[in-house]
């Protein structure tokens, strides 16, 4: 969630995108109907015949709305049939309304049209959004002894597989004492098997990364058989990663 309020420029650019649609709308829609109109005439004739050629019997109003009308909702702005949050001063819906009801279909689409065209960049961001999802924080073991837990869940990309350019940022540490982090320099970059393992790249550490993808944070618990060649580890005691993949890239030698 956005813990910021809009600014005055995103609320200056929602404004006009919004009263560049009413325009829009103004001057695409009657052009619209007057080419498109006559091959549909048919449809929306017999969608009105069904509509209004029997309008319901109109309720008796109750004895309780007639003798007290404090909380009477339909005294409110709009009418209680315009929906929730109708807004009888906003013009794009007002406009919008008027051309749907005034055009029919073709109205209908060339409110579609035109709203795509003013936000289709939005739409197109909206859907190709890819950013991580939070993770449950569930312990994973493996029956080699590493266990890790999920804070987030990358989307981008590809899953590593033997031979991909890995780029991860990793903090290392062992109880309470940090030994190696990337916060202040490049990620580690390596090749997934690629032998002899390089920087703090250890066995742990190309089991962890298996499955996630560009965004992805892990915390690996890397037992002493897995842990860089050479790293005395005191008995049960296990090395910490905390790593974020970076990047995935295929490997081509």
């Amino acid at each position: 969630l956005n813990e910021h309020p809009p600014s005055q420029q995103n609320i200056r650019n929602t404004m006009i995108r919004s009263y560049t649609s009413f325009l829009l709308l103004v001057c695409i829609t009657p052009v619209a109907a007057f080419v498109i109109q006559p091959h549909t005439a048919h449809i929306t004739t017999s969608i009105s015949t069904r509509l209004y050629s029997e309008p319901p019997p109109d309720e008796p109003e109750s004895e309780e709305k007639k003798s007290d009308g404090r909380y009477d909702v339909t005294k409110l702005t709009g009418g209680a049939d315009d929906g929730a949050g109708f807004n009888q001063f906003d013009p794009v819906l007002t406009a919008t309304t008027f051309l749907s009801r005034r055009f029919g279909i073709v109205g209908g689409l060339a409110i579609f049209a035109t709203l795509l065209f003013v936000e289709g960049d939005e739409i197109v961001k909206a859907l190709g959004d890819k950013s991580p999802l939070e993770g449950e924080g569930v312990i994973v073991s493996k029956p080699s002894g590493l266990s890790y837990t999920e804070s987030l869940i990358g989307r981008s990309g590809n899953v590593p597989l033997a031979g991909s350019v890995i780029g991860l940022r990793a903090k290392v540490s062992i109880g309470d004492t940090t030994i190696y982090d990337t916060k202040d320099d490049k990620p580690v970059a390596f090749k997934l098997g690629q032998r002899p393992f390089q920087n703090i790249v250890c066995a742990g550490v190309e089991e962890g990364i298996v499955g996630m993808k560009v965004g992805g944070k892990r915390r690996l618990e890397v037992p002493k058989d897995l842990a860089p060649p050479g790293l005395v580890l005191p008995e049960g005691v296990n090395l910490v990663y905390d790593i974020e993949l970076t990047e995935v890239l295929a490997g081509y030698f």
